[in-house]
C-alpha cells in the first residue's frame, strides 16, 4: 500500500508546483472558491498570472507554504523529481530506518516502556516493522520517497537545508523527516504541509541577541 499523506486525503484547496523552467519559482493554484477569494484578498500572495494561479519567488515560497498552513488550507504538491531522486531518497530512508532499528533487545524493550527523549516515534517504528516485516517496511522506504521530496522543495531545497542545519542530506535531513511519519495500522502517514512548518519551527536558527550596552551613567 502506498504512502498516504494525510494532507493531500483531506482535502486539497491548492495545489502547489514548482517551476521546472529554471526552477526559481513556484506556482499556487487556488482550486476552491474560498481558496481563490481568500488569494484575491490577501495582501502580498504571490504574482497573478491572470489564468488563476500566483507565482512565488523560491525565497517566499517557505513562507507562503507556511501561511496556508496557518490559515487550514489544504495543499496537494505536484512536483516531478526525477527518477535517480526518487531513488536516493529511498535508499536514504531505508538507511534511516535501519539505522533507527539497529538497537539490542533490551533497549527496543525500554523504547516501548518509555518511549522518552524524542524516541517515540521509533517505538512506532519498531511496533509496525515487528507487526508487518522487512520487506513491507523496505517497501515503505519507497512508497515514501516522493513525500519526502515534497518537504524537501517546500522546505526550499538545499540551500535552506543548510540554513536550517538539516545537511548532510542522508544523516540529517531524511531522519528529521522520518521523525513525523505516522505509523498507522495501514501503513505510514504524513502530513507534508504540516511536517514542512513543524520542521520550519524546529530547526531555524535562533535569532541573534542584541549586544548589552552599559547604561548611561
Amino acid at each position: 500500500m502506498a504512502a498516504i499523506s494525510s494532507i493531500q486525503s483531506a482535502k486539497s484547496e491548492f495545489t502547489v508546483s514548482r517551476s521546472q523552467v529554471g526552477g526559481n519559482s513556484w506556482t499556487f493554484t487556488p482550486v476552491t472558491s474560498a481558496a481563490r477569494q481568500w488569494a484575491v484578498e490577501a495582501t502580498d500572495f504571490g504574482v497573478p498570472d491572470g489564468k488563476g494561479s500566483y507565482s512565488v519567488l523560491d525565497t517566499f515560497a517557505p513562507q507562503e507554504l507556511q501561511r496556508l498552513h496557518d490559515e487550514e488550507f489544504g495543499v496537494r504538491f505536484v512536483t516531478d523529481h526525477g527518477q535517480d531522486s526518487i531513488l536516493e531518497a529511498a535508499l536514504c530512508i531505508w538507511e534511516a530506518m535501519l539505522e533507527a532499528r539497529r538497537v539490542s533487545p533490551v533497549e527496543r524493550e525500554a523504547r516501548k516502556a518509555d518511549p522518552a527523549e524524542g524516541a517515540e516515534w521509533q517505538a512506532q517504528l519498531d511496533q509496525h516493522w515487528e507487526q508487518v516485516g522487512t520487506v513491507q517496511m523496505r517497501r515503505y522506504a519507497a512508497d515514501l520517497a516522493p513525500e519526502f521530496l515534497h518537504v524537501y522543495d517546500g522546505l526550499g531545497g538545499s540551500d535552506t537545508l543548510e540554513e536550517l542545519n538539516l545537511v548532510p542530506y542522508d544523516w540529517e535531513f531524511i531522519p528529521a523527516v522520518l521523525a513525523h511519519v505516522e505509523w498507522e495500522s495501514y501503513g505510514p502517514s504524513m502530513n507534508i504541509q504540516g511536517v514542512i512548518a513543524a520542521m520550519r519551527d524546529l530547526h531555524s536558527p535562533a535569532p541573534a541577541l542584541a549586544p548589552m550596552t552599559a547604561p548611561a551613567l
